[in-house]
C-alpha cells in the first residue's frame, strides 16, 4: 500500500509513519517542518516539504495513492484566537487541498484527524459522537469545519477525534503537551506550572493507540466520526502523582491562576469505534508514562 500522511514529520504524524513502514507499506510525507523536525522521519519515508494551505505546492508530490492520512493542522488553541485567519488557511483550506490531492490520485480511503476536546467544549460525563459540538475558539470551529469538508467529499472520509495525546517525540512548547511540559520540567528540575487548583481534568491517550487507529481506519474505510479516547478523565493532580510514580517526587509546584476559557474537563467515549470493531484503547495512563520516559532515557 501506498499512504500519504500530510503532517507527518510531526509529533503525531511520524508515530504514523513509523507504524505504516513497519507493516511495509511506502510512505510519502507532506510537512512544512514549521513544528515538525526531519529528525522526526524515518529516512524510507519520501518527504516533501510544503505548505498544505497551498494548492499550487502540492504539485510537488508525485504517484498515486491508496489512503490519505491528513495531520497537517496548526494547534494551539490562544494563538488561533490572536491569529484566525492563519488558523482557517491551515486547517479548513488545508483539508480541502489534502481532500482535492486525494480524489486526484486515486486515493480511496482518506482519514482526518480532528480533536475531541476543542469540538466538544465541556464534557461533563464524556462525549459521544452525538453530544453536540460546541468550540469555544477558533481552532475548534475550523476543526468542526474541515469534518464538514471531510464528510461531503466523495467519497466520503472518516474522522478520528482524538483525545489528549501524548508520548515520545512530544514537544513540550505546544499546547495541550503537559506530559511533556511536566518531563521537561522533571529533567530541568524546575518547578511545575499548575493552573488553578490541579481539578481540572484531561483524557489523556498514548500516541501508539492513535497509531492503531490510524492503521485501523485506513484499512476498514468507513464514514463518519469516531472518537478516540480511553473514557477516563484524570485531573493535572492525578496525572502529577502518577509521573512521580515513575520520576519520583517533582522539583516543586507552582500554583497560578486557571487560563480564561480553559476547560474544565474533557473526556471522550469511544464506544462507537469499539463496536464498529474500529478501535478500543489498550494503553493505560501508567504504562504510557513508563513508555514515555524509557523513550527519553
Amino acid at each position: 500500500m501506498r499512504v500519504l500522511v500530510t503532517g507527518g514529520a510531526g509529533f503525531i504524524g511520524s508515530h504514523i509513519v513509523d507504524a505504516l513502514l513497519a507493516r511495509g507499506d511506502a510512505v510519502v510525507v507532506i510537512d512544512d517542518l514549521s513544528t515538525g523536525s526531519r529528525d522526526n522521519l524515518d529516512p524510507r519515508a519520501e518527504l516533501v516539504v510544503a505548505d498544505i494551505a497551498v494548492a499550487a505546492a502540492l504539485d510537488a508530490v508525485s504517484g498515486t495513492f491508496d489512503a490519505v492520512a491528513h495531520f497537517a493542522a496548526k494547534t494551539k488553541v490562544v494563538e488561533s484566537v490572536e491569529k484566525p485567519d492563519l488558523y482557517r488557511r491551515v486547517i479548513v483550506d488545508g483539508t480541502a487541498n489534502a481532500l482535492a490531492l486525494a480524489a486526484r490520485r486515486g486515493a480511496r480511503t482518506f482519514v482526518n484527524i480532528s480533536s475531541g476536546g476543542a469540538g466538544y467544549g465541556e464534557t461533563p460525563v464524556c462525549a459521544t459522537e452525538e453530544t453536540p459540538q460546541t468550540p469555544a475558539a477558533p481552532y475548534g470551529r475550523f476543526k468542526v469545519e474541515a469534518e464538514s469538508l471531510v464528510a461531503s467529499a466523495a467519497p466520503s472520509g472518516v474522522t478520528l477525534r482524538l483525545a489528549n495525546v501524548y508520548g515520545r517525540r512530544q514537544r513540550g512548547d505546544l499546547e495541550g503537551g503537559v506530559v511533556a511540559i511536566f518531563q521537561e520540567c522533571w529533567r530541568t528540575r524546575v518547578p511545575l506550572t499548575v493552573y488553578g487548583d490541579g481539578t481540572m481534568e484531561r483524557d489523556y491517550l498514548h500516541v501508539h493507540d492513535v497509531a492503531e487507529a490510524t492503521l485501523a481506519a485506513i484499512d476498514r474505510p468507513l464514514a463518519g466520526a469516531f472518537n478516540i479516547g480511553t473514557g477516563v478523565a484524570t485531573s493535572v493532580s492525578a496525572l502529577i502523582a502518577a509521573m512521580s510514580e515513575v520520576l519520583g517526587p517533582p522539583p516543586g509546584l507552582r500554583h497560578v491562576a486557571e487560563r480564561p476559557g480553559e476547560l474544565r474537563r474533557s473526556c471522550l467515549d469511544s464506544s462507537k469505534a469499539a463496536r464498529a470493531r474500529l478501535w478500543a484503547p489498550r494503553t493505560p495512563l501508567a504504562d504510557g508514562l513508563r513508555l514515555t520516559v524509557a523513550s527519553a532515557t
